[in-house]
């Protein structure tokens, strides 16, 4: 009797945590520890001469934000003589042009040039970078801002190491956005993305700039050398992943390096519902999917290519590790019904949720120590520290929805725009309802030969 516990308790210990203690908590802590010293490694870095910088907006229905956006680069602490924006328009249909013409008006001193290109984000990009003549070329998105010190860290770092090919900044959620936020729900999910975003960053890129293993650029905040561009394929038209697809290209054709600047902050709006982070999430699943299968190469090789691609760890993580997950998820219900102890059930989950708690409080430490010149956001997140205890369970939904990213990657065709999951369920009813109408029919043979009619 005792023998078969112990065996129970064996089997369902080591199949159950080791991948969340092994895998996600373990790394996860070590992330964390090496962001830690790379802090207090850190120099002040500085230039001997500020060189021209080119910026590309991708511009479509920006109307909103886009007098914002454009705000933020003058109001820079670089010479606005070495600072030339490229607006490159996807096919807007709103007055995104009358924001750009207002702009140029009042702001003549600013060199700024609008561009048409409906042919999708990769080839507006493409038609900045050939357009551009900066020495550096930084792509954001036009719903963002720029912190006043982005630019000139960037070109701080650039010409700290001539072996920067390509860097990203740190995006975060614009916190005074979040607390505008109207409902209960809608506001917890924006601050749990301020949380993710800043450990992502601060904490997850960190560990990844620091062996140089970076998977994917920010396309929101991304920064390059111009000659290092010059060098690749340009932004791949095929994927939706244009910018991880770069990152991956930078790797294998430069071979210089790719890091993050801590220091260099680039804020967006926060996400607008539910609906719109699925979507958005499901691109990202989406995104890795198509990328990794066009540079096979980089995560083939066995143990030792675990340790030594970091694409390979990449794929592991996010895509070979799901389906298990989602497997011991229901066999938790098959457990109980074959005798297992319930308290056994309930104490490994509420083992794992605390080591996540955990480690959420880790990473918030970490990511305080790099806003140090972010005051209010600093503030923002350290006054909400209670949000650690829900941070679990946000991942766990944003777990799901990259479960369905993966089915639908599998079984629809690649665009940028998906099925929200209203949408989807909406159309679940629908095909439901059609079959059951197809059978109707059938029923209706079947209920007469049981009544003898």
């Amino acid at each position: 009797m005792l023998h078969n516990k112990l065996f129970q308790q064996f089997l369902y210990w080591g199949a159950w945590l080791i991948i969340p203690f092994l895998w996600e908590i373990a790394i996860g802590f070590l992330s964390a520890v090496l962001a830690f010293i790379r802090y207090y490694r850190l120099k002040e870095e500085s230039a001997d001469y500020y060189p021209r910088v080119s910026v590309l907006i991708p511009v479509y229905n920006s109307q909103n934000t886009l007098d914002m956006c454009l705000q933020s680069i003058v109001e820079q602490d670089y010479p606005k003589d070495n600072i030339e924006v490229f607006l490159i328009d996807n096919g807007s249909k709103d007055g995104s042009y009358n924001i750009f013409i207002d702009f140029q008006e009042k702001h003549p001193d600013l060199k700024l040039w609008w561009y048409n290109s409906e042919q999708g984000k990769s080839k507006a990009l493409n038609k900045g970078i050939f357009s551009s003549s900066g020495k550096y070329v930084i792509n954001i998105d036009s719903d963002g801002c720029l912190d006043k010190n982005a630019i000139k860290n960037v070109v701080k770092r650039f010409e700290s190491d001539d072996e920067i090919a390509c860097m990203t900044g740190v995006i975060l959620i614009d916190p005074g956005l979040i607390q505008k936020t109207k409902g209960f729900f809608l506001k917890m999910l924006r601050v749990c993305e301020l949380f993710e975003y800043s450990e992502s960053f601060l904490v997850g890129r960190n560990f990844q700039s620091t062996f140089n293993s970076m998977y994917t650029l920010a396309g929101a905040f991304s920064c390059f050398k111009r000659e290092a561009l010059m060098k690749t394929q340009m932004y791949n038209c095929e994927t939706i992943g244009e910018d991880t697809h770069m990152t991956f290209q930078i790797r294998n054709f430069v071979g210089g390096k790719t890091v993050m600047c801590e220091n260099a902050f680039f804020y967006v709006d926060p996400i607008e519902n539910l609906d719109k982070l699925y979507i958005q999430r499901q691109r990202w699943q989406r995104a890795e999917l198509e990328v990794a299968s066009l540079f096979t190469n980089q995560h083939m090789g066995g143990i030792l290519g675990f340790i030594t691609k970091p694409t390979m760890r990449k794929l592991v993580s996010d895509h070979t590790l799901t389906f298990p997950r989602l497997i011991w998820f229901f066999a938790m219900i098959y457990l109980y019904f074959i005798n297992y102890p319930l308290s056994l059930l309930i104490g490994a989950n509420v083992l794992i949720y605390i080591s996540y708690v955990l480690n959420s409080f880790v990473y918030l430490g970490v990511s305080a120590m790099y806003l140090k010149q972010q005051s209010d956001v600093k503030r923002y997140i350290l006054k909400r520290w209670y949000m650690c205890f829900v941070l679990p369970l946000y991942r766990f939904v944003v777990y799901w929805v990259r479960v369905a990213g993966i089915i639908n990657s599998l079984t629809t065709e690649s665009r940028w725009r998906t099925q929200t999951f209203t949408e989807e369920i909406n159309a679940l009813k629908d095909g439901a309802a059609i079959r059951l109408k197809g059978r109707l029919p059938i029923l209706r043979q079947i209920r007469k030969i049981f009544n003898n009619e």
